[in-house]
């Protein structure tokens, strides 16, 4: 866990979820020292933020980013490799002609 200042609020688990919580932290906790059920929450909320799609900086949005990138200079690519062999099959005609 981070120094950084924790802001709390409330939020109301159903009692299936809080028994799963429980169960995960006295699993975990022969590994990890002092391991509390907040901090579960905390990694879970963690990693829910990362995964979302229109979350500024989540793995999704960065590799649909990098996706648009990588189309991007696929097509130009394309385009170089097109205007090349154009180039080429002109100079095949000119040593041929």
């Amino acid at each position: 866990m981070s120094k950084e200042r924790m802001q709390y609020f409330s939020v109301g688990l159903r009692k299936a979820q809080i028994q799963k919580l429980n169960e995960l932290v006295r699993i975990r906790a022969h590994s990890k020292a002092n391991l509390h059920r907040a901090d579960l929450i905390r990694e879970a909320i963690d990693f829910y933020l990362m995964h979302q799609p229109d979350s500024a900086g989540s793995r999704k949005a960065i590799a649909k980013n990098l996706e648009g990138k990588v189309d991007t200079l696929d097509a130009k690519v394309d385009s170089l490799t097109t205007l090349l062999q154009g180039f080429i099959d002109r100079v095949m005609k000119r040593r041929e002609g």
